[in-house]
């Protein structure tokens, strides 16, 4: 993600979702002053229609903020921005229309105050640079309504006056948001920057450490079975049937511990850590893993850690059945529209158009079941902050409960000009590169 495009909820998630009780309230000041506004100033209007339009469409801009920034919803994109932004400038200008020409001030108009609140509520959800074009864009509307007004103003002022009133109450909300999600968002890259670098420097530091202690953990295995049965065979000096059978044996042991190492990934990791995390509970189980093609090395860090976040709370939740949890992770691929050829230098063929042929993007579906007995809406309960983050470094999310069957499917895409195709194990003695073929799901017991 490009920083010009980075917000606050996609970097930063949880904390998104600890600020979502601002939208509603901010809906509701919203609501509440324009239809105090227009109780109050009923004096001035001459078309009701028209005031009630614009309470209905400042009421539709606040129920899109609410709705679009729910973190069952999340995240909040750009048609939903350009809706709610519509919404309120549809109900501004249909409240000026309703008192065309009784207008006596331009201070007390609820639609620039109500505009303003409403892209300050976008902060921590679309780009600084979306929130200040719509800012300008409201002003521009504001000033283009304001100034054939000025000769029904009761306060007799240069007509810039005006447009200067009209605009501030717009722009000074709107500055805020922006300079909040510049702000922030320069602040989380910053601080990831600074993470990499740290991890970068302890992995470093770690490289020595972590190799002895791989080494330690082979020559220990080896001392379990493959070393006692080499210096037997040295102290006797010779080598019978039953030694050849047993050597065959050690071999394909080795064999097994090797291929299953290789095969490991964090997603197994994880799996292996809420098995021992039931087992201190007393209630051991069964996790399935089912990820023939290596597809989950392929995540992101913080898809890695979400997708762990969501089993270590299934494995948590009460009601919970310990062997009933499985993940699995297909791929697909989902063609993309072709895009223009590269420019040449040759001579134009004005009747010709070249197109690069469609490319396909990766896609991984992953796939959660497990078994909770709760109700449906505990269930939802339970898992609304987590779903929350999912949807934001996931797409096309979706949930069915049947109780007491939990089934979670998300999609991850992968750009593909960085992601060739999926990993394979890498080559040992005994198992050839090429030779290798698809295995079955895998159980971590």
């Amino acid at each position: 993600m490009t920083a010009h495009r980075a917000t606050q909820q996609r970097l930063d998630p949880l904390g998104t979702l600890a600020a979502w009780p601002l939208s509603p309230a901010i809906a509701s000041i919203v609501l509440c002053y324009s239809v105090i506004a227009t109780v109050l100033q009923q004096d001035q209007i001459r078309n009701p229609l028209m005031a009630t339009l614009a309470v209905l469409a400042m009421a539709a801009a606040a129920a899109t903020l609410v709705i679009g920034t729910q973190p069952a919803r999340s995240p909040f994109g750009r048609r939903i921005h350009l809706i709610m932004a519509g919404f309120a400038l549809l109900g501004y200008v249909c409240e000026q229309l309703s008192r065309w020409g009784d207008n006596l001030l331009v201070q007390d108009d609820f639609g620039p105050v109500c505009i303003g609140f409403l892209l300050l509520a976008l902060a921590p959800y679309r780009p600084w640079r979306e929130i200040a074009l719509s800012g300008a864009v409201a002003s521009i509307v504001a000033i283009l309504i304001t100034l054939p007004q000025a000769g029904s103003y009761e306060v007799h002022v240069p007509v810039a006056v005006y447009a200067i009133v009209s605009v501030t109450q717009i722009l000074a909300p709107t500055a805020a948001g922006a300079a909040y999600s510049r702000r922030i968002v320069r602040s989380i890259l910053a601080w990831q920057t600074d993470a990499r670098r740290a991890i970068v420097a302890r992995t470093e530091e770690a490289r020595g450490q972590m190799a002895r202690a791989v080494v330690e953990q082979q020559v220990s295995a080896l001392k379990s079975g493959v070393i006692p049965f080499l210096a037997e065979l040295l102290e006797r000096g010779t080598v019978t049937a039953l030694d050849v059978a047993q050597a065959g044996q050690l071999a394909a042991e080795v064999r097994r511990t090797l291929v299953a190492e290789i095969d490991r990934t964090w997603l197994d990791s994880v799996a292996t850590r809420e098995r021992a995390a039931l087992a201190e509970r007393g209630t051991p189980g069964l996790l399935v893993v089912a990820d023939p093609e290596h597809r989950a090395t392929a995540f992101r860090a913080e898809q890695r850690a979400a997708t762990a976040a969501l089993i270590g709370a299934l494995c948590a939740a009460p009601g919970f059945d310990p062997h009933s949890l499985v993940v699995q992770i297909t791929g697909s691929s989902t063609p993309t529209p072709p895009r223009p050829a590269p420019a040449t230098l040759t001579a134009p063929r004005p009747t010709l158009i070249k197109t690069a042929p469609p490319t396909s993007v990766p896609v991984d579906t992953i796939t959660i079941q497990a078994a909770l007995d709760l109700p449906p809406r505990k269930v939802r309960a339970l898992l609304r902050p987590y779903l929350g983050v999912i949807r934001v470094v996931f797409a096309n999310v979706r949930v069915t409960v049947r109780r007491p069957s939990l089934t979670i499917e998300f999609d991850g895409a992968r750009d593909p000009h960085q992601v060739g195709p999926p990993r394979e194990a890498l080559a040992t003695p005994a198992t050839p590169a090429g030779v290798r073929a698809k295995q079955p799901p895998r159980q971590v017991r």
